[in-house]
């Protein structure tokens, strides 16, 4: 083992303790509430395309579960585009696109539901050809539904551990 190899091992050591010490957790350990919520959401989702990139994202992060999963997550998708480069002669270059997601997370009588709403912004250059710029925006759009799904999740996932250190 070299000198550095020992310098980076003792490095890591020292971190994993420093962590330790302060009471870090890793969110999803076993045992843990939002390990034990993984694979048991169901998802209400748009059943567009869009939706499809949503629901991917969030299942990639919370697992998939059946339609007789104890907690159902419902998401809606809303999208605004402008644009953000004109050139001289009012042509539009660059669009930016907004997207937006409100979303609830239920279950039985006793569990208090979780909600809120997540926001992310994406955008895309607009070219000569029509069909290119289409192809720009709805891959645009597939990249934000998919980025709200994942805040999403994110939001999910730490309100559910909040609750467990409770």
């Amino acid at each position: 083992m070299s000198c550095s190899e020992r310098r980076r091992l003792c490095a890591a050591l020292l971190a994993a303790a420093t962590l330790g010490a302060c009471g870090f957790a890793p969110m999803n350990r076993a045992g843990s509430g939002p390990a034990l919520a993984l694979g048991a959401i169901a998802l209400d989702v748009p059943t567009d395309r869009l939706g499809f990139a949503l629901r991917e994202a969030v299942e990639r992060r919370l697992g998939r579960a059946g339609p007789d999963a104890p907690l159902r997550l419902t998401a809606e998708l809303s999208f605004s585009s402008s644009g953000l480069a004109i050139t001289d002669d009012n042509s539009i270059t660059r669009y930016v696109l907004r997207g937006r997601s409100r979303y609830i997370l239920t279950g039985g009588e006793d569990f208090a539901p979780v909600s809120g709403f997540v926001e992310a912004v994406t955008a895309y250059s607009a070219t000569g050809s029509l069909f290119a710029t289409r192809a720009a925006e709805r891959d645009a759009q597939e990249r934000l539904a998919r980025e709200l799904g994942e805040r999403i999740a994110d939001r999910v996932l730490a309100e559910l551990s909040r609750r467990a250190q409770t």
